[in-house]
Order: structure tokens, then sequence, then C-alpha cells
């Protein structure tokens, strides 16, 4: 019997095997269970991770409705209409013109009649519950020669084992919040680019990962292998699916979940076990492999697809295997009570001390010997011990959205307070803000918040803490119509953005600005703007280029602020040039008060206007975030023309921070002079 570890999964393959089963332990679907509950709190400010549907011009749309019961209908697609029947004789229709085309959902269960349509995107959106897509045999879009995109948002399927026949043409395929047994695809599309399950629940093993192998051209496959059922695969199916976690080996699916597998010499069957990262409670989870030995009666007969592993099963686990897993199953209870009881200590003796009806919560001091000792590798820095601020003179008054940053109080007055807790947290964690605060000790500008000072408590707990701006983000003030605005403030607003700009790209450590938006831009009494200290790093700092795996969220505004060499993960990448880019789209904002792309949010809403975005991206299409609103339009011709250059496909086109001071201060020089 043979072992090989392959990126995250661990076979162990007899050469008899015929079969190979996916089937998740207990243990296994509890830690899937803990891991999909952290995927889903990645993406609860998302309705969807990355849908990447085309949306063109002539857009089209039908709305199925149906106004009695039975709530079902018949949609039938053609070469030149869409049109739907219910089931009690109300109909609609409407005509093709190709393009994009979205079928919204207003009844329970759709019958669907495809015929060729000339359609190159295709949207099913559920406006009414769950709906049924109803199908006979396959979902068979295989004449459809124009497709590129094929999305179904919020469905379900009938039957759930969902036989996909695409087109040669097709690029993506995206399942958002849906649900389905397994998907399949009875044909190779050899242009296609992504397929996207990762927001929808699927129940076995999908079909897409060993029914073939993909080659690398296969760019990005999202699917949550989370509560999966047992799968059984042939020998053959076994061995595309290590082919494809050979090829696709930087992909999330091939890095998330670690699985070991188990020959059963009596039905020749593989079983796969699959546990995901979270299951040991670390960042970086080790691998291991179960190497047992299933008898006759844990399993079935060969080529059977349920498989049960019943009490018998552990008969064949050898004695020293037994005693390793007794061992660490009490090492990690030990673990577990140690932890408990240092919580139940900790929350002891914060209620002793009153905090819990306190109206604000005061950075206590280092307690205790052991506290202290585990503390040490921050009190022991010498550099930050300069910057140390008495614990009890730092109060925390007011969570600012997260649990790490909040509004606070230092000798009377405001603060901002981002700090780091040690039984939520690791060392690790801390260790990376009190790096990033010996960058903040190094930054100095009246357009970039200042740094007060750092403090630590009891532990690892450690807090950085920073100048208050009184009128918050440049969002709120922009979107506040009883702030009166006129050129020159906005001009001086876009001034102070680019001279903050400035000096970081010309600091000795090659700062930038992390994710510059009107989100991370804040503004004081006196409107003037100023960048957020948190969002100072250093220009080598990973920021989503083309060997990052992170995937931006649709819907919540963050693609307008992407330049285009991230959006298509082009090469070379310089997080300077990311700036300025950003800074055109927050120029467009400053003068027009309104969100980048408004228009277009207001016409498809967030998401949708997101997934076009990415597609003018992708068609290099003339980005204009402004809209050419009135509003832009009445600015001075070399701000007009500064913005259409931070916007440049081409980073080496765009202007340095520098050049965009002083085209900045030449402007108002020439407004004050025209207003003589």
């Amino acid at each position: 019997m043979a072992y090989e570890e392959r990126f995250g999964f661990i076979f162990c393959e007899s050469v008899e095997a015929g079969v190979a089963t996916y089937i998740p332990t207990p243990q296994a679907a509890h830690a899937n269970m803990r891991f999909a509950d952290r995927l889903n709190a990645l993406r609860a400010a998302a309705l969807m991770t990355i849908v990447a549907t085309r949306l063109a011009n002539a857009a089209g749309q039908i709305d199925i409705m149906c106004s009695e019961t039975p709530q079902e209908a018949t949609l039938a697609i053609n070469s030149n209409s869409a049109s739907y029947k219910c089931s009690r004789g109300q109909e609609d229709h409407t005509n093709l013109d190709g393009g994009f085309f979205q079928v919204r959902i207003g009844v329970s269960k759709v019958t669907l009649d495809l015929q060729y349509s000339p359609i190159t995107s295709l949207n099913f959106l559920a406006s009414n519950g769950s709906p049924t897509l109803n199908y006979t045999d396959s979902l068979n879009f295989a004449n459809w020669d124009k497709l590129t995109n094929l999305a179904f948002e919020g469905v379900e399927f009938a039957p759930a084992t969902v036989n996909l026949s695409l087109p040669s043409a097709i690029t993506e395929i995206h399942f958002i919040n849906s649900k389905l047994s397994d998907l399949s695809l009875t044909n190779e599309a050899q242009s296609l680019t992504t397929i996207d399950l990762g927001t929808t629940s699927v129940e076995n093993f999908p079909k897409i990962l060993y029914e073939r192998r993909w080659t690398s051209t296969m760019g990005n496959i999202t699917v949550d292998l989370s509560g999966i059922n047992k799968t059984t695969m042939t020998e053959e199916q076994f061995n595309n699916l290590k082919a494809n976690l050979e090829t696709l080996s930087t992909q999330d699916w091939a890095q998330n979940y670690q699985c070991t597998n188990q020959t059963s010499g009596s039905s020749k069957m593989t079983i796969l076990e699959c546990n995901s990262p979270s299951s040991s409670g670390s960042e970086s989870p080790s691998l291991q492999s179960h190497n047992s030995t299933l008898g006759s009666g844990s399993s079935s007969s060969s080529g059977s697809s349920d498989v049960s592993v019943g009490d018998d099963s552990s008969s064949g686990i050898s004695t020293g295997a037994l005693v390793a897993i007794i061992v660490v199953v009490v090492v990690i209870v030990v673990i577990l009570a140690v932890l408990i009881l240092r919580m139940h200590s900790k929350r002891k003796a914060t209620n002793a001390n009153g905090h819990n009806n306190d109206a604000t919560a005061t950075l206590m001091s280092k307690g205790d010997a052991a506290a202290a000792e585990k503390g040490s590798f921050i009190s022991n820095d010498e550099f930050l011990r300069n910057f140390r601020l008495p614990q009890s003179d730092v109060a925390l008054v007011k969570s600012q959205g997260t649990g790490r940053l909040w509004m606070g109080e230092y000798n009377g007055n405001k603060v901002m307070v981002k700090r780091v807790e040690s039984e939520v947290t690791d060392s690790y964690v801390t260790k990376a803000l009190m790096a990033q605060s010996r960058t903040f000790a190094t930054i100095s500008h009246p357009n970039i918040t200042s740094l007060v000072g750092v403090t630590w408590l009891a532990g690892t707990d450690f807090a950085v803490v920073t100048e208050y701006m009184d009128k918050g983000n440049l969002k709120t003030v922009l979107s506040n119509t009883d702030v009166d605005l006129d050129m020159t403030t906005k001009l001086e607003m876009c001034c102070d953005v680019a001279l903050a700009l400035a000096y970081l790209h010309e600091t000795e450590q090659n700062l930038c600005a992390k994710q510059l938006s009107s989100h991370k831009v804040l503004v004081n009494k006196g409107l003037t703007c100023k960048l957020s200290l948190f969002e100072c790093v250093p220009s080598s700092a990973k920021l989503g280029g083309p060997s990052s795996t992170t995937t931006y969220s649709y819907g919540m505004g963050e693609v307008a602020w992407l330049p285009p060499e991230i959006i298509t993960r082009s090469s070379p990448m310089d997080a300077r040039k990311n700036n300025i880019y950003a800074f055109g789209v927050l120029v467009s904002e400053i003068f027009t008060r309104v969100s980048p792309y408004q228009s277009l949010v207001e016409a498809m809403g967030n998401t949708m206007s997101d997934v076009e975005l990415v597609q003018r991206v992708r068609r290099q299409d003339p980005l204009i975030p402004h809209e050419n609103r009135q509003e832009f339009l009445a600015t001075p011709p070399s701000v007009r023309r500064m913005v259409e250059q931070c916007l440049s496909y081409a980073p080496m086109s765009r202007p340095t921070a520098k050049e965009l001071v002083q085209i900045l201060h030449n402007a108002k020089e020439e407004l004050a002079t025209n207003s003589i």
C-alpha cells in the first residue's frame, strides 16, 4: 500500500483498487461544518462571491408571474423570443436581440423548453422564494453558439443532479445561492475558464472535479466541499481527481480540505475522508493519514455506491494507531480545558472589578506573573516602549463596526483605538499589529492621521491609539447634503489626499495606501482630509496581485476602485500605480458627490453592476466612474485630464502622486485667479 501527499489531499492507494469512495466521518463532517461557518462569515457581507456573467448593453428581461395557483409555468426560449405560459393560461413574451438576457422567476416551478437562441449571457434569478427549474434529462445549451456566460441564482433543480451541456463558446458558469445534488458536464467546453459553486449547496462530491482531467486553462473552480455525502468513484475517476489536484493545485478547493483514503481489500473500494483546515484549530494544520484496512463488515460489495462504516471498522485499526488516536484526543481535551478555565478566570476577574456594568471599558494593566511572562515579547520591545501610553489613561467607548476598531478616550480627548485580544487571537496577530505600529511610528504628515501611542494589557492584548477625525469618513461627508462643498473646497480635499499619497510614495519604506477609497479617507471639523494611518502599508504588501488567491466581494462597491491589472491579474503590479487609479475614482466621487458608476448601480443593482464593470475591463471599454455628470464636467479641464490619465489601462501612463499635487495646485491657483 503506497502513500502520497498532493496539495492538502493524502492518498493511500492499493494497486487492486477499482473504485474510490468519498465519505466524511462524523469528525470530518463536524470539521467541515466549522470550516463552512468560517467561509460563510467571510462572505456574510456579500450576497455572492465572484460572479462574472457577461452583461451587454442591449439587456433584456422577462418576469415570470402567475396570479393563480398552482404557481407553475413553462418557459420557452428560441431564436426570436422568450415566452412563458402559466398552468392556468396566463402568458407573456418578449423579443430577443441577443446580448444579455435575464429570467426573473416569481413562481414555485418553471419547466424549461430550451431551443436555439443568439443570447450571449443568460441569468436565471429567483425573485420570490426558491423556485425549481424543471427539465428533461439535461440542461442543454449545446447549440447556443453565442452563449459565453450562464448563471443561476437562488434556484433549485429537478432532477437535482444537474447534467449540463454547454456550447464551445462558454467561458463562465455560476450557481449562486442555489441548491443541487451534483453537477456534471456532459461535453467538453474548450473555452470554459470559470465554474462557480462557492455559495451553492452541493450534496455530493461534484463530478466536475473528477469526471475529466482539466488543463491549466481552467482558471478557477469554486466549490464548498463541507457537508458532502459519500460518493463512489471508479479507478479512472479517482485518477482524474488526483490529476486535477496536480493541475489546479493553487485553487481553494484543492488547498482548503485535507483528505485521506482507505482501501478495503475485500470490496476493492477506496474511501476518502476529508477534514477542513479549521479542524485542528490552527492556521496551518498538519496533515494526518489514517491507515486502517476496513473489513468486509464495514463496506458494501464492489461497485456499490453506498458504503457504510459501522462499529466493526475499528477492529482493523492497529494498536499503535489506536494509541496515537487516544493520545491526540486526550491532548485536545486538556488544551480545551485549559482554555475554558482561563476564559472563566478572566470573566470572574472582570466581573469582580465591576466592568460589566460600565458604559465604557478601560484597558487594564498587566496582572499576575504568568500573564506578564506571556506578554513579555511586547513589554521587551524597546522601540515600542518609547510610544507606550498608561493603560489606565485609555478607555474604549464605542465599537466602530468591527471588534478591533473602537472610538476611545485618552486624557479626555477622543481617539481611535485598534486592538487585538489574547482570548480570540494568537500571538502572530498581535506581533503583526506590533510590526505595523513600528511603521506607523515613522509616519508624520498633516494629511495622515497621527499616531498617539500604543498600549497593552494582560497576556498578548495590544492596542494602537491614533488621532480621531470628527466627521468620520469622506463617503459620509459627501453624501450629507447639509455639508456645503464648493469647487475650492473640493479641490482642497483632492489635494489633501494627493499630498498624503506623495508623502507615502516617497518614503524610504516605499509605503502606499492599502485600499484607497472614500471610506479610507477621514475628515475633521475643518473639512481637512486625512488618510487613515491604518491604511499605510509597505508597497510590497500583498494587494491582490496575480499570485494572490484573494477574491473580491461583488455587490459591496469594491470593484469600482480596483485597477484593471488587478481584475485581469495581469503583470507587473505596482501598488503605487494602484493608488493612482483609485485616486482618479476618488476625485470623480468628490466632484459628483455620488458613488462611482451610480447610474449603473441604480439600473442594475449593486451586484450585477459590479459584474458589468468586470466585463468592461475585460473588453477594455473606457472606464468613466463619474459618468460625465454635469458636476464633473464643471471642473477645470486640467482636473478632468488628470482623472482620465489616472484611469488609464496602462499603469505606466498614470501620473505620479507628486504630479497630481502639482496639477491640483495649479488648478486651485487658476480657480482663484478666475474668481477675482
